[in-house]
């Protein structure tokens, strides 16, 4: 299922922007943590409690899971700061990568280049496929070093839970994972010659606002299980927080289905050269 040199091909052709969006990434992290000691002085933190004693203030906040408490906690500060960053561009980065790197050789006109060699197309998808998830563990591994070294620099007395970081970087990964399995999904849908980075974008701040909705309005909380946004779970200050296995069977599953049918509808799909 995996052809090697369609795999090195595809490593090779988007290691630059890949490398881009880590340095990206992970600078925003470096810099978001650098407030932290900040926000323990003393006034601000004065301040601040006074901002989140006004009921609707609260409220609004409670929509991008800010609180007093995570804020004047590193790993909750990290939790609230940097999720905007890490999942919501990393959502990005995967959406649009795998939205582009099974259906880019129509555009590029490559497809009879490549399917004229002796390779079926269950290989070619499960090389992408695989070259797609490569690209993804990189950008998640990059962040998740940078975000420990950040929290381990700028924690002061701070404490937390290294299990709690780990438990939330893996929920950022899968929600990245299924936007990228949304991504490859409706890139096969599209026609040959229209970008899909514009409707990529939208998925994603689409999904986001959903999420953010719901908790700002109580009465909208049933359209935040729209979005994957709404199956992580932020609560990173509970004693007993981690994975819970329905929100991960939640993205398992919904990344197979469309990985599934992905590979479905590309070996029936008339593919233009």
């Amino acid at each position: 299922m995996i052809n090697r040199n369609i795999f090195r091909r595809e490593l090779t052709r988007y290691r630059g922007s890949t490398i881009a969006w880590c340095i990206s990434i992970c600078a925003l992290i470096v810099i978001g943590m650098a407030f932290f000691p900040v926000m323990m002085d003393e006034n601000i933190m004065q301040q601040m409690r006074a901002f989140f004693e006004n009921s609707m203030m609260k409220s609004m906040m409670a929509a991008f899971g800010a609180s007093f408490d995570n804020l004047t906690n590193v790993l909750g500060f990290y939790t609230t700061r940097n999720s905007m960053f890490i999942m919501l561009l990393g959502s990005f980065f995967s959406i649009m990568l795998a939205g582009k790197i099974l259906a880019r050789e129509e555009p590029d006109k490559t497809a009879e280049f490549l399917l004229s060699k002796p390779v079926t197309r269950a290989e070619v998808f499960g090389s992408k496929l695989l070259a797609y998830l490569s690209y993804l563990l990189v950008l998640n591994a990059a962040t998740v070093l940078v975000g420990f070294l950040s929290i381990e620099l700028f924690r002061g007395e701070s404490e937390y839970l290294l299990s709690s970081f780990l438990s939330h970087s893996l929920y950022a990964f899968l929600v990245m994972l299924s936007f990228g399995a949304i991504g490859m999904f409706l890139s096969l849908l599209i026609k040959r010659g229209r970008p899909s980075t514009g409707i990529s974008i939208g998925i994603v701040v689409g999904a986001y606002f959903f999420d953010s909705l719901s908790r700002i309005t109580p009465a909208a909380d049933v359209f935040g299980y729209i979005s994957p946004f709404k199956f992580v779970d932020s609560g990173v200050l509970r004693p007993d927080y981690g994975l819970e296995w329905w929100r991960v069977l939640y993205f398992v599953a919904l990344s197979l289905l469309l990985f599934g049918l992905t590979l479905w509808k590309y070996r029936k799909k008339d593919i233009l050269i």
